[in-house]
């Protein structure tokens, strides 16, 4: 959605604490349409790529007087979705995903890249992480360690794939159903996600374990770090496949532990009943002022689980939200809609400003759309 578009859609939201400005540089549209990849800054640039980019990677200089995207060395492996990536010390690391890695059937990865922006180069890290690694977060509250937050369980996800390309090859539709029911039809405790906060230090080449978050394991919830105090708040994701969260936490990591506290339910979206909770939506801090956007969800899947179906989501729609929320004060607040439904794109930190990079919206097709998102005056600003 261009600029004029977006400025258009927000104009009709019907929500008192939100506002739109006209940006004096606006950022540009992605090279490429950009979903389920990756991205970071380091020292004002923005780095770039994995998801529907492939191998490619790019750069924006958002201190230039009309930044623009320039195309840097191509990631070296196979392109992977939901890698998670961080800046620290001039590099850009980059961490797990999942895709055709090491053969033709969908596999997640324990690799760690590392990409020197000196050198324009990519290397990579020999290590391993302690998990596979997809539908993590990864973010730095320190600017020398990595927090890895959530993640599915990896012999669960390769294995479901794994007997997918077995049933497919055999043309045997009965097998794969059972397949796909069994794989859907567990409880929330048997997917085994992947509770434990990970830190990573680059420097020393060491992966700990700092805490656990204290209710479920959770893939594809947003993570944020509030610059005015170092805390990370964890917001929703998945709990099994189809049935996200509405519970959230945060965490300060000190003396290599992590304290937790509850930031409360995420409230349901205006005029509904029920949050089911968002996964791969946006989340960032504006002036204090934790900002949690877009997301997706399968409505009536929180009710389903809840009457025994452990197969929630099935008959449900998966949707995408356009929801923006807010968190100030100890309190969530409905703080007005997005010009359209739009998740799994990335989320940049600077400073005061949250930017929303790519993602997807209805049906899943990738945007190239970027936004620039601040609370000015108690009121959500989308630009």
């Amino acid at each position: 959605m261009k600029m004029k578009q977006l400025a258009a859609a927000l104009a009709l939201t019907t929500f008192g604490a939100f506002a739109s400005t006209a940006m004096a540089a606006a950022l540009p549209d992605t090279p490429v349409p950009f979903k389920s990849g990756a991205g970071a800054m380091y020292d004002g640039v923005i780095y770039i790529g994995l998801g529907t980019a492939g191998q490619s990677w790019y750069k924006l200089d958002t201190k230039a007087a009309q930044p623009q995207w320039e195309a840097i060395a191509a990631f070296p492996d196979a392109s992977r979705d939901q890698a998670q990536a961080v800046a620290i010390n001039g590099k850009v690391y980059v961490f797990g995903g999942n895709g055709k890695i090491n053969s033709d059937v969908v596999s997640v990865s324990n690799e760690v890249y590392a990409y020197d922006i000196a050198s324009d180069s990519w290397t990579k890290v020999l290590t391993r992480s302690p998990i596979g690694l997809t539908g993590h977060t990864v973010v730095t509250a320190d600017g020398k360690n990595a927090l890895v937050v959530g993640s599915v369980n990896k012999a669960i996800f390769d294995g479901y794939f794994s007997d997918v390309d077995y049933a497919t090859k055999a043309g045997d539709k009965a097998l794969l159903d059972k397949i796909n029911a069994d794989y859907n039809g567990k409880q929330v405790k048997d997917y085994f996600f992947n509770k434990a906060i990970l830190q990573y230090d680059p420097a020393n080449n060491l992966w700990t374990t700092v805490g656990d978050l204290p209710y479920v394991g959770t893939a594809g919830s947003a993570v944020a770090v509030n610059p005015q105090d170092g805390s990370v708040a964890v917001v929703g994701g998945e709990r099994k496949p189809g049935l996200r969260t509405a519970t959230n936490v945060k965490f300060t990591v000190v003396d290599g532990y992590a304290k937790l506290d509850f930031l409360g339910d995420l409230i349901p979206p205006a005029g509904e009943d029920v949050q089911e909770g968002v996964a791969g939506a946006f989340a960032g801090y504006s002036n204090g002022t934790l900002v949690v956007a877009g997301g997706a969800n399968f409505p009536g899947s929180t009710a389903n689980y809840a009457a025994g179906q452990n197969f929630a989501h099935n008959g449900c729609t998966k949707t995408w939200r356009d929801e923006i929320y807010t968190y100030a004060n100890g309190e969530w607040s409905n703080a007005g809609t997005l010009g359209q439904p739009l998740g799994y794109g990335v989320t940049i930190q600077n400073g005061d400003e949250i930017i929303f990079i790519g993602g997807e919206t209805t049906g899943g097709t990738a945007t190239s759309d970027v936004q620039t998102v601040t609370v000015q005056n108690g009121q959500v600003v989308v630009e």
